[in-house]
This record gives structure tokens, C-alpha cells and sequence, in this order.
């Protein structure tokens, strides 16, 4: 399948001081693509609260390459880069590029489906798993373990109040 992409103009809302777009805007341009890449893949509004599941978002990083000012074109793709064979934890790559080809920023990011009555991680339905299978994968696309989800060595660590 063709990899997806979506166009955005830079507006003025989404500037910051400096007169270029802020970091807020890139991760709303980027979850906008998402869910338009959901649906694509028949996992809209309507599937997700049938379904009673929704997707979560285990991390999100960011790596900017050169800035986007306003009034801009830009395009932003999604690229597989890798799903469990269960259908419960992805990853996929984001890339921010303008109408010369530049290659402004890229998003990689990790996430699941909880099921919203349980709030337990749950599986992809299998008619958009496979959809999802054949899209656009990256050139690092990998088989995902439950142990990919923290290869970043994050591991939550509780408070204790010690008085």
C-alpha cells in the first residue's frame, strides 16, 4: 500500500515566539495524521466506540531538522516501523517534509489499544490489523515484544511519602 500522507499549511496559531511553528503544533499536525490514518485502516470514531477501545500512546519523540514558518505547505507521512504479532503494541515513524522535499522533522512513537470499560490493552481488530500489515513500513520494521515498549530503560517508579 502507497504511504500515507496528509497536507498542512503552517498557521499563525501555531507559531511560537520565535515566529516559527511551536512544539504543540507539530504533535497535533502529527495526531491529526493519525487519526485520518485510523480511519483509513476502518478504525474511526464510530469503530472505536463500538468497539469500546481507543488508541494510547506509550511515548512520542520528536526530532526537529529545520523549522517551519508560516504560511508553509508541508506534507507528513506515517510509516509502519513495527506491531506485535498479537496486534497489541505498535510503533510507527511520522516525517514532516515542505514541497521541495526537505526533510523538516520526524516522529517516532510507540502505542497500544485499551479496551475503555476494562482499561486493559487489547488487540487491534483483526479486519484493521491486516489493513494495517500491508501499509507502508519503515526500513527498520521489527516484530514487536512487550520488551520493545521500554527499550528506552523508562520503568515507572512510585512515590513513597516517608513521614
Amino acid at each position: 500500500m502507497k504511504k500515507f500522507e496528509k497536507t498542512f499549511y503552517a498557521s499563525w496559531t501555531d507559531l511560537d515566539p520565535n515566529w516559527h511553528v511551536a512544539n504543540h503544533a507539530y504533535i497535533k499536525y502529527a495526531a491529526d495524521t493519525r487519526v485520518s490514518f485510523f480511519s483509513l485502516i476502518k478504525l474511526n470514531k464510530d469503530v472505536f466506540e463500538k468497539l469500546r477501545i481507543g488508541p494510547v500512546l506509550f511515548y512520542e519523540h520528536i526530532h526537529y531538522y529545520k523549522e517551519i514558518l508560516m504560511e508553509v505547505e508541508f506534507r507528513i507521512d506515517v510509516e509502519i516501523n513495527g506491531y506485535s504479532e498479537d496486534g497489541r503494541f505498535f510503533s510507527l515513524f511520522q516525517n514532516f517534509y515542505d514541497n521541495n522535499g526537505n526533510h523538516l522533522a520526524h516522529l517516532d512513537l510507540a502505542f497500544g489499544l485499551i479496551n475503555t470499560d476494562t482499561r486493559k490493552l487489547t488487540s487491534m481488530p483483526e479486519a484493521s490489523f491486516e489493513i494495517f500489515k500491508n501499509c507502508s513500513k519503515s526500513d527498520s520494521f521489527k516484530i514487536l515484544t512487550k520488551e520493545d515498549m521500554r527499550k528506552h530503560g523508562k520503568f515507572p517508579k512510585n512515590y513513597i511519602n516517608e513521614q
